[in-house]
């Protein structure tokens, strides 16, 4: 490890103290099925995303540390942008195909033993129903062979919901699902739909169906 890396890793190790510091309390943040993270090698953290707090809940109460691939409207908010210049986040344009660039520096993590961490669905949700998958997190699973850990996010919405200017306080889980494993022969479309199926599942599992969009009429 090099001087700028053991700097990054100190800085992550001082925010992760004191973003979990302040929102334990004021979020009462549990973490539920912890231990289904790996303790080494690449795994891509695949989570909800209804609230710009996600990342600093994810970051905070998970015990690994994370590199998070975000949308850069997001950076334009204070503390995510101190967030992301201390967690060496990989910047996507929201909605737009899966860029060459951010796949290139998330696999070269993977491969190296790192915990990425993506929010599949691309954007926050409005409403805080999840939304579909995107592509772009089927494209990197598929080319990195590393196992999947869905993250069940809930309580942000609540807490912090879009167009709220101030938190309020709440209670706020992390559900953490069994890693996925096996999906290589899935194309991407489809990973990304199982990676879905799998934070649906956290979510009614553990009294959150509100989360899921309701069914069309007569399917």
């Amino acid at each position: 490890m090099n001087l700028k890396q053991a700097l990054k890793a100190a800085a992550y190790a001082t925010a992760k103290g004191a973003f979990g510091t302040l929102l334990r309390p004021y979020f009462r943040v549990r973490v539920i099925g912890g231990e289904n993270l790996p303790a080494q090698g690449g795994v891509l953290v695949a989570a909800n995303h209804a609230s710009f707090v996600d990342p600093l809940v994810l970051g905070a109460f998970l015990r690994r540390r994370l590199w998070f691939i975000m949308a850069e409207e997001q950076f334009r908010k204070p503390v995510v942008h101190l967030f992301s210049r201390l967690m060496d986040v990989i910047p996507v344009q929201a909605g737009a195909a899966f860029q060459l660039a951010p796949i290139k520096k998330a696999l070269s993590l993977l491969k190296g033993g790192r915990v990425v961490a993506i929010f599949p669905e691309g954007r926050r949700s409005g409403t805080g129903k999840l939304l579909p998958g995107q592509p772009g997190l089927g494209l990197l699973a598929v080319r990195a062979q590393v196992p999947i850990l869905p993250v069940a996010i809930a309580g942000t919405r609540e807490a912090y919901p879009v167009g709220r200017t101030i938190p309020k306080p709440g209670r706020v889980t992390l559900y953490v699902g069994k890693p996925l494993t096996g999906l290589a022969r899935l194309k991407p479309e489809e990973l990304s739909e199982r990676v879905m199926d799998a934070l649906a599942e956290l979510l009614e599992s553990n009294g959150h169906g509100d989360y899921l969009e309701a069914a069309p009429a007569g399917g």
